[in-house]
C-alpha cells in the first residue's frame, strides 16, 4: 500500500514543478506589470493580473477537481444561485478542516470568481514564492495577527475591494484558526466566561475583523453569503489534502444562505451578537448534519433564515479550462526540465547527485506546501495562558 501511495504522488510531484515554473513566470509578469501597468491604470492592472491569477490557481483547482474527482455541492434557492458570481460579497465559512479553502475555491470556480476570490491571510505567507507572492499581486489582506497594526491595514485594504469594477468574494472565516480539540475547549471555557453558549462543533467567531469589515463594506458590497460546510465521509475520503493528493475523491456539502448586508447591525455590539448568532445557527446545522447525514431542507431550518424558496442542490459541471492550462503550461515548462534531469542522470555520480537532490528538493516543497494547510504549530489559540485575549 505504501509503494502505491509512493507512485500516486510522482504525478503529483510533476505536476508541482509545472506549478513552480510556471508560478514564477507569472509572479515576474505581475511584477512587470505591478510597476509599470498598475501606476497608470489599476483597472487595466486587475484586468490583466485577473487572468495571470485564473491560470495559477486553477492548477491547485485542477488537483480537487481532476485529479481526485472532488466535489462541492450547494444548497441554496434558486434566486442566490443565480446571483451567485455576478455581485460582490463576503462569504463567512466555518474552518474545521484542512481542505476548507479549497472547497471554497472549488466553490468560486463554479461561480466564475476564482481569480477574483480574496483572502485575509497570515503576513508571514507573503514573501512564499509563487502562492505568497500571487496573493500580494492579487491584493489580499496580510495580517500579523496584532489587532493595533492590522485594524489600520484592513481599513485600508478592504475598503479598496470596493472599488473593483467586476465582482469580487471575500473569503472570510471569522473563527481566525482552525478547529482542532484544543482550541475548541479554549473556545469553550472562553464562552462560559463570557456568559455564551458554547458552540459544539465550531469556535466562537472573533468579532473584531468582521466588524470592521463590515463597517467599510457597507455600501459597497451587497450581500453576505453564510457558508455551512460539511463533508460527506461516508461516500467520500476524510477531507484532508493528502487524500486529494493521492487521488482520492472528497465530498463536500455547502449550505449556502445570502444575506443582505444592509440588515447586518450598525451598532458594534449588536452586530457581535449577530455573527454570534450566525455561528450558532451553523453549529445547529452541522449538528443536524452530522446526525442525519444532510442539511434541513428550509421549511425545517426555522424563523429568520433569508432564503427565498425551496433549498436545491446546485451544482455546475466542472469545465475543461483547468485541463486546457495544465496541458498548456506542461507543454513548455516538462520538457526542458525532464531533458535536464534525464542528462545529469546520464553524466556521472556527482551529476546523479545533484539530480537526485532536485528531486528531493521538489518533494520536500510539495510536502511544505501540504504542511502550509495544517493547523499551524505556532497558533496561541487554545492555550490556557492565551484565552483571555483569543476573542
Amino acid at each position: 500500500m505504501l509503494a502505491i501511495q509512493k507512485l500516486m504522488f510522482l504525478p503529483v510531484v510533476v505536476l508541482f514543478i509545472n506549478l513552480f515554473i510556471s508560478g514564477l513566470v507569472i509572479n515576474l509578469i505581475q511584477l512587470l506589470l505591478w510597476v509599470c501597468v498598475r501606476p497608470g491604470s489599476r483597472w487595466l492592472y486587475q484586468k490583466v493580473n485577473y487572468y495571470l491569477l485564473y491560470i495559477l490557481w486553477t492548477q491547485i483547482v485542477f488537483i480537487g477537481e481532476w485529479w481526485s474527482s472532488s466535489t462541492c455541492a450547494i444548497l441554496t434557492d434558486d434566486e442566490t444561485w443565480s446571483k451567485m458570481g455576478k455581485e460582490h460579497a463576503i462569504v463567512i465559512m466555518n474552518h474545521s478542516f484542512e481542505v476548507d479553502w479549497l472547497m471554497g475555491w472549488l466553490v468560486c470556480e463554479q461561480s466564475r470568481l476564482l481569480a477574483s476570490s480574496k483572502v485575509f491571510i497570515k503576513k508571514s505567507i507573503k514573501w512564499i514564492p509563487i502562492i505568497g507572492w500571487a496573493w500580494q499581486f492579487g491584493e489580499a489582506v496580510f495580517l500579523e495577527r496584532n489587532w493595533e497594526k492590522d485594524k489600520l491595514i484592513m481599513g485600508k485594504q478592504v475598503k479598496n475591494l470596493g472599488e473593483y469594477a467586476d465582482p469580487v468574494w471575500l473569503l472570510l472565516f471569522a473563527e481566525g484558526t482552525r478547529f482542532t480539540p484544543a482550541k475548541h475547549a479554549a473556545s469553550v471555557e472562553f464562552a462560559h466566561k463570557s456568559g455564551l453558549q458554547p458552540l459544539q462543533h465550531l469556535l466562537l467567531p472573533r468579532t473584531k475583523g468582521f466588524l470592521l469589515t463590515v463597517q467599510n463594506l457597507r455600501g459597497r458590497f451587497p450581500a453576505i453569503y453564510c457558508a455551512t460546510l460539511a463533508f460527506n465521509c461516508k461516500e467520500g475520503s476524510t477531507p484532508t489534502l493528502k487524500n486529494m493528493l493521492l487521488g482520492r475523491r472528497v465530498i463536500g456539502e455547502m449550505l449556502l444562505e445570502r444575506i443582505p448586508l444592509e440588515t447586518i447591525p450598525e451598532n458594534p455590539d449588536e452586530a457581535s451578537k449577530w455573527l454570534y448568532n450566525n455561528y450558532r445557527h451553523k453549529d445547529h446545522m452541522l449538528d443536524v448534519y452530522k446526525r442525519e447525514g444532510s442539511f434541513p431542507s428550509s421549511d425545517l431550518i426555522g424563523e429568520h433564515h433569508h432564503f427565498r424558496g425551496p433549498i436545491r442542490s446546485h451544482y455546475r459541471p466542472r469545465r475543461l479550462w483547468s485541463v486546457i492550462i495544465m496541458l498548456t503550461t506542461s507543454y513548455f515548462t516538462l520538457p526542458p526540465v525532464l531533458y535536464a534531469l534525464y542528462a545529469l542522470f546520464c553524466s556521472g555520480l556527482i551529476n546523479v547527485l545533484i539530480a537526485v537532490s532536485l528531486v528531493l528538493a521538489v518533494m520536500y516543497a510539495l510536502y511544505k506546501l501540504v504542511a502550509l494547510t495544517r493547523v499551524s504549530k505556532g497558533s496561541s489559540y487554545g492555550r490556557s495562558d492565551a484565552v483571555k485575549k483569543t476573542y
